[in-house]
């Protein structure tokens, strides 16, 4: 896949060589990933409000949480409705775009340092270049598989392209795409050394589809907890 991505040519006669280099972090003594039982999964109609139902219960009470969402729509729905339980915890909630992120990270700090509950709900730019080391994530909550639609002219010509070839645009493009994603998603959490936490991926699909198991495999082996 990224060889196709970078125009490189990857089979061994064109001398092209990669260099895999090992992880300064013990994954499995510093994390957990775990897959929950679920009753929907994101492509059912109940599924945002059973995401309201289910979510509270994967966030940690005195600890600093993000959520991460594949839309907008879906994040403000879940805010809205959850916002009068989190006051009522005492949790402290912030949405991405009801302030900035220089200002919600600001607070972020302050409700941590004082040993208070923050909750941060994100979507798509919060799954990249977010820094929270340490005390500042120990607990992250993906609530599905981040797949893209294409929707740019070139986009749609890659995929027509693709299947006038034979070729499965959904596999050899939009998985390959929500791997990458949701890679950078799970690389929220240890960000240094001695980082700890927990990772929790609401998306049933990583279990009842058959592509489900190569993007648990391209995530960081932490120790897995898989619910049936």
């Amino acid at each position: 896949y990224f060889c196709h991505q970078v125009g490189i040519d990857g089979k061994p006669e064109s001398g092209t060589q990669f260099l895999a280099l090992a992880s300064p972090f013990d994954y499995q003594n510093q994390a957990e990933l775990l897959i929950p039982a679920m009753k929907y999964e994101p492509s059912a109609p109940q599924f945002t409000e059973y995401l309201i139902e289910i979510l509270p219960k994967y966030l940690e009470d005195k600890k600093a949480n993000l959520v991460l969402f594949s839309s907008y729509w879906q994040m403000n729905q879940v805010a809205e409705a959850l916002s009068s339980e989190f006051i009522k915890r005492g949790w402290a909630l912030q949405v991405q775009g009801e302030s900035s992120r220089q200002e919600i990270l600001k607070k972020h700090k302050k409700l941590v340092e004082t040993n208070k509950t923050s909750v941060l709900f994100g979507t798509g730019s919060f799954s990249e270049g977010l820094d929270l080391p340490g005390e500042l994530l120990e607990n992250l909550v993906i609530t599905k598989i981040p797949f893209g639609v294409p929707t740019s002219p070139v986009e749609q010509a890659h995929s027509e392209y693709i299947e006038k070839k034979g070729g499965n645009p959904f596999m050899q493009i939009t998985v390959p795409d929500a791997s990458k994603k949701l890679i950078q998603s799970v690389g929220r959490l240890l960000r240094k050394e001695r980082d700890s936490g927990r990772v929790t991926i609401l998306d049933r699909r990583l279990v009842t589809k058959r592509y489900g198991q190569a993007l648990i495999d391209s995530l960081p082996p932490f120790k897995r907890k898989i619910e049936y």
